[in-house]
C-alpha cells in the first residue's frame, strides 16, 4: 500500500480503533504515525476514550431509577397516542392513520435517545468523580498485539544488547531484580532486551528476537505474576490464564489479526507475537515441546 497522506491518515482511523481496517491500511497507518505526533496523539486518545467507554459499559450498569424513569416516560406517551387516536378515530383520514406508526416511532427514538445520552452522561460522571476506578482493565495480549503492530513488527533498538540469553538474565537480575528465563527459539536469534513501557507507570522486559533469513522479527512479552497481580489495571487474557498452568501449556489468542502465543513458566507470564501464525510459532519455543 502506498504512503499515506495525513487527511488518508485521519480517514482511516476510526478503522483501526475498530479493528475493521485491513492488515495493509493498519500498516501503512502506524507507519505513518511514526513521523506525526499530531495523528499520533489523535489515535492514542481515541483509544483511550474507547477503552474507557468499554470498561464503563461492562462495569456499570443504568440504576433502576434512570430505567423506571424512561420506562414510564414511554407508558405515559403511548397512553397519550392511543387517547388521541380514540378521540379522532371517526374522523381520521388513511394519511393520518399512516402517521400515527412515525408519530409512535419518533416517540419510542426520543425516548432511547434520553436512555443513551443519561448513560453516557452517568458514565462520564463516573469517570470524573471516581464512583467507578480511575484505571480500566488493560489485557495483557491485546497490549502485546497493540506494541507489535504500532511499530510494524520492526526489530527495536535494545536497551542491552546481546544474543546471549545467559548474560540477558544477568541483566534483568542485577538491574531490575527480576529472575527471567529467556527462552531458546528455534532458527531465531536473540537480539537484546528493551524495558518497554508497556502501560502508564508500568515497565517490562521486551526480548527481541531476529529471524534473519525471512527477515521476522519475534516480541516476546515477560512478566513477573507478583507485578501483574498488584496492578490496578493489567490482566490476562481470561481463557489463557485458565489453560496455562503445567510448563508446557500455552494458549493462542487471536487479536488484531495476529496470533499472540501465551504461557506460565514459575512466576513469569510470557506473550509471544509475531507475523506467524501461533501455533507455528509456538513449535519454535524449544521448552514447550510443541510440534505442528
Amino acid at each position: 500500500m502506498k504512503d499515506l497522506t495525513k487527511k488518508e491518515a485521519r480517514w482511516i482511523l476510526p478503522a483501526v480503533i475498530d479493528n475493521e481496517a485491513s492488515h495493509e491500511e493498519r500498516v501503512a497507518f502506524f507507519d505513518f504515525i511514526k513521523s506525526d505526533p499530531e495523528v499520533e496523539k489523535e489515535y492514542n486518545d481515541a483509544l483511550l476514550i474507547k477503552r474507557a467507554f468499554s470498561a464503563a459499559s461492562i462495569r456499570k450498569k443504568a440504576p433502576d431509577h434512570l430505567k423506571n424513569v424512561v420506562l414510564e416516560t414511554i407508558e405515559n406517551l403511548k397512553k397519550e397516542t392511543e387517547a388521541g387516536n380514540e378521540k379522532s378515530e371517526s374522523t381520521i383520514t388513511p394519511i393520518q392513520v399512516s402517521a400515527q406508526p412515525t408519530k409512535w416511532l419518533r416517540y419510542l427514538t426520543a425516548a432511547a435517545a434520553v436512555l443513551f445520552i443519561s448513560l453516557v452522561t452517568l458514565q462520564l460522571l463516573d469517570l470524573s468523580t471516581g464512583t467507578t476506578p480511575d484505571n480500566y482493565d488493560v489485557i495483557v495480549e491485546n497490549m502485546a498485539a497493540e506494541h507489535f503492530i504500532k511499530s510494524g513488527g520492526q526489530l527495536i533498538e535494545p536497551h542491552f544488547s546481546t544474543t546471549l540469553p545467559h548474560e540477558a538474565e544477568a541483566y534483568l537480575m542485577d538491574h531490575f531484580g527480576m529472575q527471567i528465563t529467556i527462552p531458546t527459539l528455534t532458527g531465531a536469534e536473540f537480539a537484546g532486551i528493551v524495558m518497554a513501557e508497556f502501560v502508564d507507570d508500568f515497565q517490562t522486559p521486551l526480548l527481541e528476537y531476529s529471524q534473519h533469513s525471512i527477515g521476522e522479527t519475534i516480541y516476546l512479552f515477560a512478566f513477573d505474576m507478583t507485578q501483574v497481580d498488584q496492578h490496578k489495571s493489567l490482566i490476562r487474557h481470561g481463557d489463557a490464564a485458565e489453560a496455562c498452568i503445567k510448563s508446557e501449556d500455552f494458549y493462542v489468542a487471536e487479536i488484531n489479526e495476529h496470533h499472540v502465543v501465551s504461557w506460565l513458566w514459575e512466576n513469569t507470564w510470557y506473550a509471544a507475537i509475531s507475523n506467524h501464525n501461533g501455533y507455528d510459532l509456538a513449535a519454535l519455543v524449544e521448552p514447550l515441546n510443541y510440534s505442528r
